[in-house]
């Protein structure tokens, strides 16, 4: 067959056409799946950052959590301290009501002496039928404390100087008036040096002693104080509660009731 240049031409521009015709349809579906594409990144970049910021939202709880834990643990502390305080505290009141207070009575005797009221040492010093004694072992600690204190605070009145309780001597002194047991004294002393002079030597420049004297079972102290240069000599009548009843003693003190 022959063909003309007409049909020729026909023939090749619509080879051409179905050619060029496919190459829209595939621009536009590229371009499409492109998009769609871009569409899922874009998607799984919004799921990253929400998974993200759950991830930052666990970690403020966690941190938050943390934080409460960690006043939790803080005040847990301090109920610890303070258990601990109060246990102190009650550990002391403990310790204040297991010690007992002293009364007249006392945790321990006023004095070591038998019935007949003999001490159970040997004396350290006799002049004549008196006997000295060292307190320590004679007389009861709080007791002679209690003595002391007394003495210390009439003392205060005179203008005298105090005495000391660990230099202190007890004299029995003998009589003869039934049941004939000795009068207790006890005799206190400035300082050592005035202590020998008064037991061991003739010269005693500061007496002070304290006889005891026992009316209706209840025991009564004669406190006197006297010191040769100033030319004081004064006497008090204390009951067991250490007021005084009289400026003089105990004895002539009864006598004028």
């Amino acid at each position: 067959m022959k063909f003309s240049q007409k049909s020729i031409f026909l023939i090749l521009s619509l080879c051409i056409l179905c050619v060029s015709l496919p190459a829209p349809s595939f621009a536009g579906e590229e371009k499409k799946e492109e998009k769609k594409e871009e569409k899922k990144e874009g998607g799984e970049k919004k799921k990253e950052e929400k998974k993200e910021g759950g991830e930052k939202k666990e970690e403020k709880k966690e941190g938050g959590e943390k934080k409460k834990e960690e006043k939790k643990e803080g005040g847990e502390k301090k109920e610890g301290g303070e258990k601990k305080e109060g246990g102190k505290e009650g550990e002391k009141k403990e310790e204040k009501k297991a010690a007992p207070k002293r009364t007249y009575e006392g945790i321990e005797p006023l004095f070591y002496l038998d019935s007949k009221r003999q001490p159970y040492i040997e004396p350290f010093n006799e002049k004549g039928e008196d006997k000295y004694y060292l307190c320590r072992g004679t007389v009861g600690e709080w007791y002679r404390e209690l003595l002391t204190k007394d003495m210390n605070t009439l003392a205060d009145k005179l203008g005298m100087e105090h005495v000391t309780g660990k230099t202190c001597a007890m004299r029995l002194v003998p009589t003869e008036k039934p049941p004939k047991l000795p009068i207790v004294t006890v005799e206190f002393y400035i300082n050592s040096d005035v202590m020998k002079s008064c037991v061991l030597g003739e010269d005693c420049p500061q007496p002070r002693f304290v006889i005891f004297s026992v009316k209706d079972r209840t025991l009564y102290r004669t406190y006197i104080l006297s010191d040769h240069k100033k030319h004081i000599y004064k006497e008090f009548c204390l009951d067991n509660k250490s007021e005084v009843l009289d400026e003089t003693s105990c004895w002539k003190h009864f006598e004028d009731e």
